[in-house]
């Protein structure tokens, strides 16, 4: 994120709404806020303005089909990667431990 003085500069854009009712927020904004797939926003009306912020409680823990669930909000995208590299780790580790018959 590039900051000017200590500040994200000021970034406009016009966006369309398409037949869905869905709206695109610019790569370069989402890239500016880190908005990754999964972000949770929030949308308020404020006279003739949607204000649209990210989600500002943490999602924490819940009750899902009668199992407690603790929801930290979505992972970037190396860090799934990351993920992913220690969970191949482990299962080769364990697999290697396999007794031999």
């Amino acid at each position: 994120m590039v900051f000017k003085n200590g500040k994200m500069p000021f970034m406009n854009a016009i966006a369309e709404i398409d037949k869905s009712g869905r709206l695109v927020v610019p790569k370069k904004m989402r890239d500016a806020l880190r908005l990754v797939p999964g972000t949770r926003l929030s949308l308020k009306t404020e006279g003739e303005r949607i204000v649209v912020q990210t989600e500002a409680k943490p999602r924490g823990l819940y009750r899902k089909d009668g199992m407690l669930v603790y929801d930290g909000g979505p992972l970037p995208p190396n860090h799934v990667d990351w993920l992913d590299q220690a969970r191949e780790e482990r299962t080769e580790m364990l697999v290697g431990q396999w007794p031999k018959k």
